[in-house]
Formats: structure tokens, sequence, C-alpha cells
């Protein structure tokens, strides 16, 4: 009897640990499930993807925010949230992550239009040129924008004062630029992209200014076009109109690649509050055949703001810091073989 009994005591330990260590051991086994499918999407990962990106990946105290790591990087990001925060900059994601067995995914299409576009940019093809810039000074003429009659603020003037001081910067570097309106004049919004268009433009940047009821909002923000199949920011879910696809979408990589890059200087140039890197499908993105965005500047109704817009100084720095943007944008372009 002691020689049958050692084998089944041995047999019956190793099962009661191997059930143990599955239920200790639940999370990382979970970890096999790259890809999961939730709400009629693929999302994948997190961990998993910041290990294909280099990162380590962790739960912050508390197990409501996850972390991707490296030595350059840091991207948060919360459970059920539609925000992630690469580098601090608040970046809105297409869908919201999803929590599933003690791991946190990301819909597949907002890591391949948020995580690769801007962090490897290297694994998209068509890489854009880089030579000939189109700015376009938002409203003009008969369209003044956003006011502030108390300061005597008007969108197009700042606009368009903007963008000559970003125009001349260009050019001394050696950039062909190309202006959708150099004069206080109203062009349509459905021009201004195929002036782009006929151009052959490398790069288009669209310059406005907010304005709401309230005095307190204020701080910058850049607007890259929607994906395909996606709701823009401002809208909580899809609808059968974010089926369509546009011109606009055929870059949509260097669109956030920009935009991160754009949003980033804006910010660190000015000290400005950051409102993040958005979605829109602004009529004039739509049409673009090259890669393009749509900046706000500032808000013309926060009284802080308004009192620096006035200053020929800060306009100078807003235009340098598009300027900043546009050439990390380009160095990024150059890295890529």
């Amino acid at each position: 009897m002691g020689v049958l009994i050692g084998p089944f005591v041995r047999v019956l330990f190793f099962r009661v640990l191997w059930f143990a260590c599955l239920a200790v051991l639940g999370a990382p086994l979970q970890a096999q499930r790259v890809e999961i499918e939730h709400e009629g999407r693929v999302y994948v990962d997190i961990a998993t993807a910041g290990g294909r990106l280099g990162m380590s990946a962790y739960w912050l105290r508390g197990y409501r925010t996850f972390r991707l790591r490296s030595q350059w990087t840091t991207i948060d990001v919360g459970k059920g949230e539609r925000i992630l925060y690469l580098n601090r900059m608040p970046i809105y994601l297409g869908f919201p992550t999803h929590e599933a067995g003690n791991r946190l995914y990301l819909a597949r299409a907002d890591y391949q239009h948020v995580l690769q576009a801007i962090l490897t940019p290297q694994v998209f093809s068509g890489k854009p040129n880089f030579r000939r810039i189109v700015l376009d000074p938002g409203h003009g003429g008969k369209d003044p924008g956003a006011q502030n009659a108390a300061y005597g603020l008007n969108e197009k003037d700042l606009a368009l004062d903007v963008a000559l001081r970003l125009r001349r910067l260009l050019e001394e570097s050696g950039f062909e630029v190309i202006m959708t309106r150099e004069s206080d004049v109203y062009i349509p919004l459905e021009r201004r992209p195929r002036i782009a268009n006929r151009a052959r433009g490398d790069l288009f940047v669209s310059i406005h200014f907010n304005a709401v009821a309230s005095a307190q909002p204020e701080g910058l923000e850049t607007y890259a076009f929607t994906p395909r199949f996606q709701a823009s920011s401002k809208f909580a879910k899809p609808n059968w109109k974010d089926n369509r696809s546009y011109p606009g979408n055929a870059n949509d990589p260097w669109n956030a690649l920009l935009g991160y890059h754009l949003q980033r200087a804006m910010v660190q140039q000015t000290g400005g509050v950051d409102r993040g890197l958005k979605r829109a499908r602004w009529s004039v993105l739509r049409p673009l055949e090259c890669p393009g965005v749509l900046v706000e500047l500032g808000f013309v109704s926060h009284p802080g703001t308004a009192q620096k817009l006035r200053t020929a100084v800060y306009r100078q720095t807003l235009a340098q810091s598009l300027y900043d943007g546009i050439i990390q944008y380009g160095n990024r372009l150059q890295r890529i073989p």
C-alpha cells in the first residue's frame, strides 16, 4: 500500500497546485488573448501593444489607470475612457477602452490611428513630401469668425496675422508657401481645400481661434480628420453617416502625426492649457489630398487670452509654435526610410 499511496498523493498534490495556479494567475493567463471582439469591433491588449513598441506595461495604484512606459514616452489611459494621454497630451480616441479579465484593451482602429501613427509611422506606406505648405487663415471678409468686442478682436484678423507671420518663418527656411487668402477677403469653405489640391500641397494648416459664451474656457487644441467608421470627438458613438470615406482619410496616419507635433509645439511654446488632439470632419479637411489639420489657437472669449492676443509678441509666439511643430513633423518624416 505504501508504494501505491506515494504516486497517488503526488498526483493529487500537483492537480491541486495546478488549479491554485489557475486561480492566482488568471490575469497573466488572459494575456494570451491578444485580440478580443467587443461591440462588433476588434480590440487589442494594451500590454501586448506596448510590448510591440518596446514599452513596459502596468496598472497604476488603484487599478483605474493603465500605463505604458519607455525611456522617452509615457502613455496613460483609464478604463472605459475615450482619452489617452501621451506624454500628458490628451488624445481623443475613436472608441472607449474595454476591460476584460483584468486586462485593458484598445480598439484596433485606435491602435493604428493613434499609437502606430504617432510612435511608429514607418509602418505606413506613402510617406508624404515635405516642401510645399498651404496655410489657410480662417474666415475673412463678410465672415469675421469669433469676436470679442470688448478687446477689439476678430478671428479673421488674428488668423491672417498669425498666418502671415508663419509664412515669413517658413519662407526664410526655404519652404514654398501657398495662402488660401492674403487679405481680408471671403473665401468659401469648399474653395480652400481645392486651392491646396490644385497647388499639390504637401501639408495644410487651417488657422482658427475659439469663442464661447462663458469667459472660463481657455487653451489650445488641434483637429485631425476623423477616420472612417469613427465618431468625431464631440459625439459619443458613430452612426451610419460615419461609414463614408473621404479623400482626407487617405492620409489618416499622417494627419495624426502632424496634429500631434503641432499640438505639442503650441503648448510648449505658449504654456497654454492643453486641450488635446481631437477629431472632426471639418469641411476644409474632407476633400484634402495631403495631410492637414485645423488648429484652434485660443479663446478670444477668455480675458487673459484676449489680452495676450492684442500683442504682436504673443501672435509671433503662436506663429513660431506652429513653425516648430511643422519642422518637428518634417524631421520625423525624414527619419522614415
